[in-house]
């Protein structure tokens, strides 16, 4: 018999929040705004289903408060960018690519920021997925 849940809301889980965090932190966001907003707007075949699959895993996560507005702007940005991408319309790609950025860094700034606080680490501001700006 599997675990019943007798709490209304599920439970935040440091785990759940680490998946979800390494998950949208590998997709390769700033990549892909540049090169949707750029001279030469460009759409790779992959980008909708790697959206995709990471508003899933913020949908899915349970996050506290204080960062449920910044996952809710994600996966609302994403949402307006899939069928842009799926669609092929360069022209309509621009300014969800661009929230869309945004709403990532605002996301995965707050969660490794909290994620550091829970934990009592104190570090950089930058969480290291600034490196996906020269690298994917």
């Amino acid at each position: 018999m599997g675990h019943i849940q007798t709490d209304a809301e599920p439970a935040v889980t440091p785990t759940g929040l680490l998946a979800a965090l390494t998950h949208i932190d590998t997709v390769g966001f700033h990549g892909i705004a540049t090169a949707l907003t750029g001279s030469e707007p460009r759409i790779d075949r992959n980008w909708a289903a790697l959206i995709h699959n990471a508003r899933i895993a913020v949908a899915v996560t349970t996050w506290p408060d204080e960062l449920q507005a910044a996952s809710d702007r994600f996966t609302a940005a994403a949402g307006q960018l899939i069928p842009a991408l799926e669609e092929r319309d360069t022209g309509g790609v621009v300014e969800p690519a661009k929230e869309l950025h945004i709403a990532y860094h605002a996301l995965s700034d707050a969660g490794w920021s909290y994620l550091a606080s829970t934990a009592g680490v104190q570090g950089s501001e930058d969480h290291g997925h600034g490196a996906q700006h020269g690298s994917h």
